[in-house]
């Protein structure tokens, strides 16, 4: 039989596998297909915490590695893709480079293809730069910056920068136009003398080293995403300690900021896991609900009560800002093993966190601003805030689990939890346990929405700082116990131990007071009026009358419609996406504005064949 007879057949049989494999190429993640993508590149459209590169910090050398020492202001390099260029080593290729020695006044220079990705390994390593950013990424599709394994490497700039430095608004000792990651196992130590300790333009990822940053103003400001694993950061700020436009994230490490205006600062806050401690003059952790700064003067949105921009008397000739009561702080007061400061609390906390909660997943187009805490352990103590809060959000404010501890001052207006309720926001207690105490006057209670007991308990006579507050459950055992380093006329308190229907002794000092939990959301006494309590010896004496109401209005909680979130949309819906892992979801098949655009090409590639062999088959039907 000849071939023309049966050219027909042939070209319906290559059409239908063609639209078979258009078809696979379309859903083959849900055939079981993996596209090979790069997690890393600027144009990457799914939500991946931690790339495989960011977690990668101890890469080997390859045959393409360019060894580069570093020597006064020069050096030799050995290999590729970098010059040395007026004291400044210049990285002009991506790929993979390793440094080690001394620049005396320069800077490295990371200035590749904008598609390109530059490692640095950093060996031992001390860069002075007088006018400039000791590392500057100027371009690149995103820069690792890897500390070698038992390495000390050090970044120092200089109080003012040059009129180029000036123009291109560098900020940092550290400076990055484009996504930058900090990884490895040494240490690195950078002191800025101008503005932040890092600053970035883009997203920052720290998964690793220890890291020792001093700074006029931000220990790290970013106007992306920042977010940290297995990391150890110790910071002394003259502003925020830690400063994202967008998003903060921690999933595990110590963090640890001895001297700051606001620790934690960001429109998003999520806290899973680690250690952290701050030392504020005013807000510990603060969800400022967009590009909010204390930058002094910096234009930009509110950052919640409490917050306030220094003026030019207010900053000293070190870059230090003055609170409003006139109290300097630094981060070398005195010297002890937890970053100069004595320890914030004297008593231990007790209870187990709560048991793993839902897990939810972020809306990548919601705007809402809250802090989430889910895990790990967050101590704030502010001895000196005079309208200060501890945890700040002019959103929500989720407790989902960890430890969370706070000690303000109890009078000044101080508040160890700020929901922003005047603005719809509110706390809502899921799990974890919480001691935070602050004052009174400006207390705020918790959301009906609370599934776990928590409770705000006002007192009608503030307590001297080093009181010891416990709370005992019906039969006399210990659930929380700690010895706050303020002063206090209110608490709030939470643990998985706390039940709704049984009652619980509140002891501190020589006083005690039996609380009855007739609901998730309880408030003792009254907000500003604190003459509502009655207090005996141990177990004596009721609740107070507002007791599982209203904190403001005496009320009982109606149930919310919205659930609670004041209209907003719940951030992790469907579960937070864990390190290295990414979201998906979409159902049935793959939309065509959800198609990559390498699935395009391949189709483009399909349909150019098919053709081909339809012309191919009809030219060999006409000679036949």
């Amino acid at each position: 039989m000849s071939t023309h007879r049966n050219i027909d057949r042939i070209c319906i049989v290559v059409l239908v596998l063609t639209l078979l494999l258009t078809a696979a190429f379309m859903n083959g993640e849900k055939l079981g297909i993996r596209v090979a993508a790069d997690e890393d590149a600027e144009s990457y459209s799914e939500t991946v915490l931690f790339t495989a590169n960011d977690q990668d910090g101890d890469w080997a050398e390859n045959a393409d590695t360019t060894n580069i020492t570093l020597d006064g202001s020069g050096g030799e390099i050995d290999g590729s893709g970098a010059y040395f260029l007026d004291g400044n080593l210049v990285i002009s290729g991506g790929g993979w480079y390793v440094l080690s020695g001394t620049l005396e006044n320069g800077g490295i220079v990371v200035d590749a293809d904008a598609s390109s990705k530059v490692w640095i390994l950093l060996n031992g390593v001390t860069v002075h730069c007088s006018d400039d950013a000791c590392l500057r990424v100027d371009q690149a599709d995103k820069v690792f910056l890897t500390l070698a394994e038992g390495t000390e490497n050090t970044f120092a700039s200089g109080a003012s920068y040059s009129e180029e430095a000036l123009s291109d608004n560098t900020g940092g000792a550290i400076f990055s136009h484009d996504d930058l990651t900090i990884n490895g196992s040494g240490s690195l130590t950078v002191t800025a003398g101008y503005k932040h300790g890092i600053d970035g333009n883009d997203s920052l990822v720290i998964a690793g080293g220890n890291l020792t940053i001093t700074a006029p103003q931000d220990g790290i400001h970013v106007n992306d995403s920042f977010r940290c694993m297995a990391a150890s950061l110790t910071i002394d700020a003259g502003d925020d300690g830690i400063h994202s436009d967008d998003e903060l994230y921690v999933e595990s490490g110590t963090i640890l900021i001895s001297s700051c205006y606001e620790g934690l600062e960001a429109c998003t806050i999520d806290i899973v896991g680690g250690d952290i401690t701050i030392y504020p003059r005013d807000d510990g952790i603060n969800a400022s609900g967009g590009s909010g700064t204390t930058d002094f003067g910096a234009a930009g949105g509110t950052g919640g009560r409490g917050q306030f921009v220094p003026s030019a008397d207010m900053v000293d000739d070190g870059g230090r800002t003055t609170p409003p009561d006139g109290t300097e702080t630094t981060g070398s007061e005195t010297g002890n093993e937890n970053g100069g400061r004595s320890l914030p609390f004297g008593g231990e906390m007790q209870g187990q966190p709560a048991a793993e909660q839902e897990e939810r997943s972020a809306d990548a187009g919601g705007e809402e601003t809250y802090i989430r805490i889910s895990g790990g352990t967050v101590t704030i103590l502010n001895e000196t805030g005079r309208d200060a809060d501890g945890l700040d959000s002019n959103g929500n404010i989720y407790i989902d689990g960890g430890e969370i501890r706070i000690s303000l001052p109890g009078d000044g207006g101080n508040s160890a939890i700020d929901c922003g309720s005047e603005s719809g926001g509110e706390c809502i207690v899921t799990g974890g346990t919480i001691l935070a105490f602050g004052g009174a006057g400006m207390a705020e209670g918790f959301s009906a929405d609370c599934t776990q007991c928590a409770v705000l308990y006002q007192l009608d006579a503030g307590m001297e700082a080093g009181t010891a507050f416990r709370v005992l459950d019906a039969n006399g055992e210990e659930l929380l116990s700690c010895t706050p380093a303020c002063s206090y006329s209110a608490v709030a308190f939470s643990a998985p131990e706390l039940t709704v229907g049984e009652t619980c002794t509140v002891v501190f000092g020589e006083n005690s007071a039996e609380v009855t939990l007739e609901s998730t959301a309880l408030s003792v006494g009254s907000a500003g009026s604190m003459g509502s309590m009655q207090f005996g010896g141990m177990g004596g004496g009721e609740a107070g009358p507002h007791a599982g109401q209203d904190g403001e209005t005496g009320r009982e909680h109606p149930a919310r419609q919205d659930g609670g979130r004041g209209g907003q949309k719940e951030p992790f819906p469907d579960g937070l996406p864990q390190a290295g892992e990414t979201e998906t979801k979409s159902s049935g098949f793959t939309a065509p504005a959800e198609i990559d655009g390498t699935v395009w090409l391949l189709l483009g590639a399909s349909v150019l064949a098919l053709a081909a062999g339809i012309w191919f088959a009809k030219k060999k039907r006409r000679r036949s």
